[in-house]
């Protein structure tokens, strides 16, 4: 598609490996997906990683694990491409709990046969409820995360009595050439969306915006209500809000207020 039009879809994320959603599913649905990546994730210790998930410990006495992120998805899945293939097979065969219909099926692509969650626990309060309706007390789970993450799944299963082990996989900075690699994109292209998905490594995209007359010529994407409160605390209105973090639920908002207005 011709950058010429107002088709353009800037999305403040780094795309996930091996394949985005949402740039696929924008790529085929007549708009053009641009990505600026906002952070740097790297693993806050990979060896240390890749030994523990071949220990006795997580093999044998680890009955069901936890991740939430895509990002976590990715640094678990290269550990395990480095693990031989006979003790893989039975990291696959664990039951794997996680956050939002994203995550879950990149979790299914990485070859896990028993994945719970995705769709039917939306945040993770929804997930730790899901896990104490369907796992026993008695079962010994692993929460595998970032150094930066909200405690409502450790606070809420502990409370209930659950044995819970943290497993710290990966690191999040944000990146220093931000600003300059998003103007670099907006003077190659007309006006489209720009869409937000966290507040997280936006600060300056923002500052940037509002210096830009609160980026009023582009239209502006939110998923979610807590990124929409955040950009309403810098005068910046989104046009509209996701109902789901999912590429079908953006993409209907956006095509909707396309066809519309």
């Amino acid at each position: 598609m011709s950058n010429s039009n107002s088709n353009n879809v800037i999305l403040l994320k780094n795309p996930s490996v091996p394949q985005d959603p949402y740039d696929a599913k924008f790529a085929t649905s007549h708009y053009a997906p641009h990505f600026i990546p906002l952070l740097t994730h790297t693993h806050t210790n990979k060896h240390l990683t890749t030994t523990y998930l071949s220990s006795a410990e997580f093999l044998d006495h680890c009955d069901v694990f936890i991740i939430t992120s895509q990002r976590a998805v990715e640094m678990f899945h290269e550990c395990l491409c480095g693990i031989p293939a006979a003790t893989r097979a039975r990291i696959y065969a664990k039951v794997g709990y996680t956050v939002g219909p994203a995550t879950y099926s990149i979790l299914k692509g990485c070859g896990f046969v028993d994945v719970r969650g995705g769709e039917r626990a939306g945040n993770g309060s929804k997930l730790a409820d899901l896990i104490s309706g369907e796992i026993g007390k008695e079962a010994r789970v692993v929460f595998f995360t970032g150094e930066i993450r909200k405690d409502i799944i450790p606070r809420k299963l502990c409370g209930l009595g659950y044995h819970l082990k943290e497993v710290v996989i990966y690191k999040t900075e944000c990146r220093e050439d931000i600003v300059e690699r998003f103007e670099r994109l907006m003077m190659g292209l007309d006006l489209g969306w720009i869409v937000f998905f966290s507040p997280q490594g936006t600060k300056e995209i923002v500052d940037h915006l509002r210096r830009q007359n609160g980026g009023r010529k582009w239209k502006i994407a939110s998923i979610g209500p807590t990124t929409e409160e955040y950009l309403l605390e810098y005068d910046i209105k989104p046009n509209v809000i996701a109902e789901k973090p999912e590429p079908e639920s953006l993409f209907q908002c956006i095509y909707k207020y396309d066809t519309t207005k």
